[in-house]
């Protein structure tokens, strides 16, 4: 085993310090302005994709339940919000928009459910690569703001519209792929953390169980940047701050596709054992994106280190 400095107290870097203690790595942690506070910043009052968020805490120790129970908490579907089960939203559609919407919407939603099976291994389950990006298919310009007017219903539009603005784009900026956020949705579904009483409570006290889980695997938290001098690897979580922009229409080089390959590297080509995993990551911004580029680069640091292959088999990954 060896010494791991995690650069940046951030989804993905606490996700990647919690999995590389749990195997037995002595890991240093370095907060970044921000830090557990930013985290909580970034999470609103539900969840739209929990399994990421069980699987960092079944991987790192104590199963999902158990903790949040430590905390009086509980992960529950949310009964107060729209419905986002396929039939559910059939219906409620029907009864509020029309028939002829419904299956307009129900239609782009199957759709982007084959667009999440295509995006999946470009950086959320697997190492982003030239290849795979190539044989995703993805469309080299349409936007979401495309996708959005395809729709004849100004309602249904608009949720299409949101899935960027959601994420501080504009709808005319985001890849049409995003709206593979929708089939997530639909079949995750929306939860919510709840207290003894029932009462919801904000999903940012899950940044409360990842600070005691970061103490129980006993990383080191440190302020000094100078912790990655004689690391055995760096995990660096800082964002750059990448986003996305509308293609050029004159330049063949500057599609979505070449601005995801753009995006940085699991692996610095610079610097062998550094690693990288960020809210600028291939895999996304959103937190359970960056928990999942977190786990990524666990699985590369861990195999550097010792040449052994931790990443869940197909079997793993499918439940």
């Amino acid at each position: 085993m060896g010494h791991v400095t995690v650069v940046g107290r951030t989804f993905a870097g606490v996700a990647a310090a919690v999995r590389l203690a749990r195997v037995g790595h002595d890991v240093t942690l370095v907060d970044t302005p921000g830090g557990a506070a930013a985290m909580r910043a970034a999470l609103g009052d539900t969840l739209d994709f929990p399994a990421p968020w069980r699987d960092l805490f079944k991987k790192s120790g104590r199963p999902a339940a158990g903790a949040l129970g430590l905390h009086g908490l509980d992960l529950v579907a949310d009964p107060d919000g729209p419905p986002t089960e396929r039939a559910a939203t059939w219906y409620a559609d029907v009864d509020a928009l029309g028939e002829s919407a419904a299956r307009a919407w129900r239609d782009l939603v199957d759709a982007a459910d084959d667009i999440w099976q295509a995006v999946r291994p470009l950086g959320l389950e697997a190492e982003l690569t030239p290849d795979a990006v190539a044989r995703a298919g993805l469309h080299p310009r349409r936007s979401l703001e495309d996708v959005a007017r395809t729709l004849d219903h100004p309602v249904l539009a608009e949720r299409v519209r949101a899935v960027a603005r959601a994420r501080g784009l504009e709808p005319a900026a985001a890849p049409a792929w995003f709206s593979s956020r929708l089939a997530v949705e639909r079949t995750f579904g929306r939860w919510r953390l709840q207290d003894v009483e029932g009462r919801p409570a904000p999903a940012s006290g899950l940044v409360d169980v990842l600070e005691d889980r970061l103490a129980e695997r006993g990383v080191t938290l440190t302020t000094d940047p100078a912790a990655t001098a004689g690391a055995d690897a760096v995990v660096d979580t800082v964002d750059p701050g990448m986003t996305w922009r509308r293609p050029s229409r004159w330049s063949r080089r500057d599609s979505f596709p070449d601005q995801l390959l753009a995006r940085p590297a699991l692996r610095d080509p610079r610097r062998p054992g550094w690693f990288h995993a960020s809210a600028s990551s291939p895999g996304g911004s959103e937190p359970w994106a960056q928990l999942l580029s977190g786990a990524l680069a666990t699985y590369a640091a861990h195999e550097f280190l010792t040449g052994d292959d931790i990443r869940p088999t197909n079997k793993a990954l499918a439940r």
